[in-house]
């Protein structure tokens, strides 16, 4: 497969529109062709959907690869005849205008009347929406199901219920999910959000905890994120070194987005030189771009935290915290952060760094021995990337989840 390529011809121009095809560094995968890794979870969500009575909470930190496994635990299911609906909340939603997004994705058959003396009467397609009255209760969403449905299993995937700001509304959903495991066993709830456990999502009523699969959703494994490179490569007919793609998947740090991203800019560095095999120096490359399409989000937090107040040490500081050691949930101690300068003590650092004067970088958690994550994720590759290509750290130092 290793070879050179001629510019402009069709060989070039189709490897580089698949790369734009089995990589998304910018949105959710939604088809089960182009999905890697995360072989348990899709597993637990299947037996979930088979199991009468059973309902499912995935949960996790942003950027995790959430949507993604739902959009292809979706596909998988509707493809075997369930029947399958999904919608994402957003902060204007309660619990009435969720199951209305959510069922208005679906169409079912009714009869009408024809207009006219002795006219036939005509099918037409309804919305599933229409089956929920005013002011739906929990019962209401149930016989709605039950219309929808008939004999099939059908499953429905509530994506982002974090951001449900009511605790009445969220109360409303795990009524609902016990009305149906006691009434219609045949219905499948999946609530996926943003949270450490399932009582942050499910507020108060862990009454339900019987009828609840908790699905956690930890970062990737090295071994995930390099099957994520490996197969978007081939799948564009290219090649890739080994030390590339570990480098890549360690970069990554669990996260895909940046799997996603650095592996299409390595590729098509190599493509545009006319190769169709993907180097070492091709993702050092990349690095250098993904920097530059970083979100600006993520730039100036990273600037606010590491802007100099007469204290240089902050960009080592916070590239130590990029590289520490840390639990299943990112969060990480004083003592897993590591700075060349003897007489600095960390645990001042990372205080700081959790306050609002260096941007809230890291979120603290717990009183006596505090511990500690990067507030948004995508921070944490973004720092390792600046450190690479700034010579502050060796690619065998990165740590490889």
């Amino acid at each position: 497969m290793a070879g050179r390529l001629k510019r402009g011809e069709p060989e070039q121009v189709e490897r580089l529109r698949a790369l734009t095809e089995v990589f998304r560094p910018a949105a959710p995968i939604d088809r089960q062709s182009l999905f890697s890794g995360r072989t348990r979870q899709l597993g637990d969500l299947f037996a979930v959907a088979e199991q009468p009575g059973q309902h499912a909470v995935v949960y996790g930190e942003r950027g995790v690869g959430k949507t993604s496994l739902v959009s292809v635990a979706a596909e998988v299911l509707a493809a075997s005849g369930v029947v399958t609906a999904r919608t994402t909340c957003d902060r204007s939603d309660d619990y009435e205008s969720v199951w209305r997004k959510a069922l208005g994705e679906l169409r079912f058959t009714v009869t009408k009347p024809g207009v006219g003396f002795a006219a036939p009467a005509r099918e037409a397609q309804v919305s599933a929406a229409a089956l929920l009255p005013e002011d739906a209760t929990p019962h209401d969403v149930r016989r709605g199901l039950q219309s929808l449905a008939g004999d099939r299993r059908v499953a429905v995937f509530i994506d982002e219920f974090d951001r449900l700001a009511s605790n009445d509304d969220r109360l409303l959903f795990a009524d609902t999910i016990k009305t149906l495991s006691d009434e219609l066993p045949g219905a499948t709830v999946v609530l996926v959000g943003v949270a450490d456990d399932v009582e942050q999502l499910i507020a108060e009523h862990l009454s339900i905890e019987r009828a609840l699969v908790q699905i956690h959703m930890p970062r990737m494994s090295h071994a995930e994120l390099a099957e994520v490179v490996s197969r978007g490569i081939a799948s564009a007919r290219l090649t890739i070194a080994r030390d590339a793609v570990d480098t890549i998947a360690r970069l990554g740090q669990g996260l895909p987005h940046y799997a996603h991203l650095l592996g299409q800019l390595s590729a098509r560095t190599a493509l545009e030189d006319l190769r169709t095999s993907v180097r070492l120096g091709d993702v050092n490359d990349a690095v250098a771009e993904a920097i530059e399409k970083t979100q600006q989000t993520v730039r100036e937090s990273y600037r606010r935290a590491t802007e100099d107040n007469g204290d240089a040490l902050y960009p080592k500081v916070v590239l130590a915290c990029a590289l520490a050691e840390s639990d299943e949930y990112g969060f990480f101690g004083a003592a897993d952060v590591h700075i060349a300068e003897d007489d600095v003590d960390p645990a001042d650092y990372l205080e700081s760094l959790s306050a609002s004067e260096h941007g809230g970088l890291l979120q603290r958690r717990g009183a006596a021995n505090p511990r500690y994550r990067f507030v948004n994720p995508l921070l944490q590759p973004y720092v390792l990337m600046r450190g690479l290509a700034e010579g502050a750290v060796a690619p065998e130092l990165l740590q490889a989840r």
